[in-house]
């Protein structure tokens, strides 16, 4: 059998022949899967094709095989291939070796390549774009940087600080007014307000280590604005703002109905404002750096309880309420009303509902009546002193029965609201003293420390007014740290009350109204409490000056605008007596010594000014005597041990040049005549052109005062409370 020439038995070829394919097979290596027998690929009918049939005989050449060279051995060297048997297992198969193709290397697809060349491009672009330009920016202030306006990009941190300095140099130092409703309420002074520009935290916050590409990116494409810092010293804004707010606020004005005599006016209610202080703060702060011509501050209004429509209907109650007497019974005790004391204590003004209602001061009502309706036996008595000998004695307070206030005053306020008789039961009830006995003892009344006493001539209406107030004041305790005022126990004068008409001062000129010579009682008053020591007061002088009181210390009383208030700031209580004579006025204080003396040290008179001559022919003309006007200057010097302890802040007062007013008419004959009495009262009063006033003190003549306890006492009349008799001199 005759077999591929690819597939001869291994030893019989000493070298591979190539394969089918074209390649060279190693040496002994059959194409052949193992098990196949080249007889397969032998033609059928050929000699091979049966058993034993292909063996050639000897001598013989096996023909080639069709497409392949012809490797056979040399004639002579051929040897047979002898199959025993054709059954499967008893071939004895050859080791064979499958020979796998070759594994190509693996290659990046097609599809792949180009987005990762397109992306790797697009980071190297980035990294150029975005690293360069941060490298250089790093260290600098970012480029496009501006602060309030001021540009700083590309600068170093040092230089940046410089630019703003200069820029914002002296800013804290400048004033800057603040305004509420087109109305200057004050100025913002930085350093006062705690306000400072912080260049040095603005500048760090511009420019914060390697920049980001989105800050990259926002130098390259814009420039960015950032707002400056400020410092602010908590503590002292706070304490800013409160003032800042005092001078703002104002209380909202509730709208009432009273009495001019014993006709009822309306007082037109009037809006409050009040700093919204928050909101007030936060301007002030953003403006601050601005600069600004002015700051507007936010504020909020403040509404009244009740329109001016409310009170207008309420007029006619108003009138109807004074249109007779209310009598009040006790038994068989009757005390009258009249109109005029009604009057004097009603008023309408509206509760927290709006409803305007009317409000009666029963308890000022009563007090001239109280003993009457009670019985002088039976009605409290507060703790209290008379003087015996120069020396003050305690007169024991008392338990008693008095008048039921509050029954009384809603009484009251139901006859006026819903009519019917006016005749009022009054109950009485239980009333304890205000001032006990161990309380008026520890107040320390031993001694006296201030008098003064002022002059009239005899006769005048104005007197009967000065004597009533003296009347209401005598015997009254101030308590240690306790603030008096005139008007709080003077209240409105008018008839009711024990006051008439008189001689005042209206404006610059001299006219005729009720209280007329209360300012001449202030005066004195003013002037005792001078001597006495004590601080803080309330007081206005009068428009010019008149000749009778010391320069720049003289007073104004007129109801409700101009009162006459001073404060006791020593630990003792001060006691207040008072006495008089046809002629004269004066005012103790008995209390404990706190200097040995006081005196005013008075400046000469400055800034004159002439007074202008004018003729008047109104029917109520009075004339006036000219004067020029001044301006003078009162220190008060505190003296202890025989030296100097302290001086006061000096008290100016400017006098307006009094005219002198030549009346064409005969002027009315209820004229006091000269000017140089006191003819201020409660009338209508201009403000007084200063608050603070004082002179050289001058002497009032010796003269004999009579108490109300009708005792006869020497009065010293010096006016330097030292309790010393009189010299005789008046003081001017």
């Amino acid at each position: 059998m005759s077999l591929p020439a690819d597939r001869d038995h291994p030893g019989d070829h000493p070298a591979a022949e190539p394969a089918p394919n074209g390649k060279r097979l190693p040496r002994g290596v059959s194409p052949l899967p193992p098990g196949v027998s080249p007889e397969v690929f032998t033609p059928p009918g050929s000699p091979g094709s049966l058993p034993g049939a292909g063996v050639p005989p000897p001598g013989a050449t096996p023909p080639p095989v069709p497409g392949q060279p012809s490797a056979l051995p040399p004639p002579g060297t051929a040897q047979l291939w002898t199959v025993s048997s054709t059954r499967r297992g008893d071939i004895t198969a050859e080791p064979s070796v499958v020979i796998a193709p070759e594994s190509a290397e693996e290659e990046p697809s097609g599809r792949l390549r180009g987005p990762l060349l397109v992306i790797g491009g697009f980071v190297l672009l980035f990294m150029l774009a975005y690293g360069v330009p941060a490298t250089y920016m790093w260290g600098r202030v970012l480029p496009g940087t501006h602060v309030a306006g001021v540009r700083i990009g590309g600068m170093t941190e040092t230089a940046a600080i410089d630019r703003i300095r200069q820029r914002f140099e002296g800013l804290d130092r400048q004033a800057v007014p603040l305004v509420v409703d087109g109305r200057r309420v004050g100025v913002l002074d930085p350093q006062e307000a705690g306000l400072a520009f912080d260049v040095e935290r603005t500048v760090a916050a511009a420019q914060k280590g390697f920049p980001s590409p989105v800050a990259v990116w926002q130098s390259l494409t814009g420039d960015r604005e950032l707002a400056p810092l400020i410092s602010v010293n908590t503590a002292k804004f706070a304490s800013w703002m409160r003032g800042v707010a005092k001078d703002v606020d104002r209380t909202a004005r509730e709208g009432a109905i009273v009495y001019t005599g014993t006709t009822p006016k309306v007082v037109p209610p009037r809006d409050g404002v009040i700093l919204d202080q928050q909101a007030a703060a936060l301007t002030i702060k953003r403006a601050f750096l601005s600069r600004p011509a002015a700051i507007t501050l936010p504020v909020a209004t403040v509404r009244a309880k009740a329109d001016a429509a409310a009170f207008n209907r309420r007029l006619a109650m108003a009138r109807g309420a004074v249109a007779g007497p209310i009598t009040l019974v006790n038994g068989n005790r009757r005390v009258p009303l009249s109109p005029e004391v009604i009057a004097a204590n009603l008023v309408f003004v509206a509760d927290n509902g709006g409803v305007v209602r009317p409000e009666f001061d029963a308890k000022t009502a009563v007090t001239d009546y109280e003993t009457t309706l009670v019985g002088a036996s039976q009605a409290p008595r507060d703790a209290g002193f008379v003087i015996e000998n120069g020396v003050p004695k305690l007169v024991p307070a008392r338990t008693g029965r008095g008048v039921n206030i509050g029954e009384l005053g809603s009484a009251v306020s139901k006859v006026i609201t819903k009519g019917g008789g006016r005749v009022i039961p009054v109950s009485l009830s239980i009333t304890e003293p205000a001032l006990r006995d161990q309380e008026a003892a520890s107040f320390g009344i031993k001694e006296k420390i201030g008098r003064f006493t002022t002059f009239f001539p005899c006769c005048a209406a104005r007197v009967t007014n000065i004597q009533r107030a003296a009347d209401m004041v005598d015997g009254h305790l101030v308590r240690p740290g306790e603030t008096f005022s005139l008007n709080e126990i003077i209240g409105r004068p008018d008839r009711s009350r024990g006051f008439v008409p008189a001689q005042l001062i209206e404006g610059n000129r001299l006219a005729i109204g009720m209280g007329g010579g209360l300012s001449q009682f202030a005066t004195t008053l003013y002037n005792a409490a001078f001597y006495a020591g004590m601080t803080d007061f309330k007081r206005g002088s009068h428009a010019f000056y008149v000749r009778r009181y010391p320069l720049g210390r003289d007073a104004v009383l007129a109801y409700p605008d101009h009162d006459l208030a001073w404060r006791n700031d020593s630990a003792h209580g001060v006691l207040i007596k008072t006495a008089y004579t046809d002629a004269s006025v004066t005012v103790e204080m008995w209390s404990t010594k706190r200097y040995d003396r006081i005196e005013p040290e008075t400046s000469p008179k400055s800034a004159v000014t002439q007074p202008h001559t004018v003729t008047d022919d109104d029917p109520g003309c009075l004339p006036m005597d000219g004067a020029p006007g001044f301006t003078v200057t009162v220190t008060r010097a505190f003296y202890q041990d025989g030296r100097l302890l302290k001086r006061d802040e000096p008290m100016t007062t400017v006098y307006q040049p009094r005219d002198r007013v030549i009346c064409a008419p005969p002027h009315s004959p209820t004229s006091d005549g000269s000017v140089d009495s006191d003819q201020s009262g409660s009338g209508t009063l201009p403000p007084s052109p200063a608050i603070r006033d004082n002179a050289p003190p001058g002497n009032g003549g010796s003269g004999r005062n009579k108490d109300k306890t009708k005792n006869k006492n020497r009065g010293n009349g010096n006016g330097h409370g030292n309790g010393n008799s009189g010299n005789g001199n008046k003081r001017k």
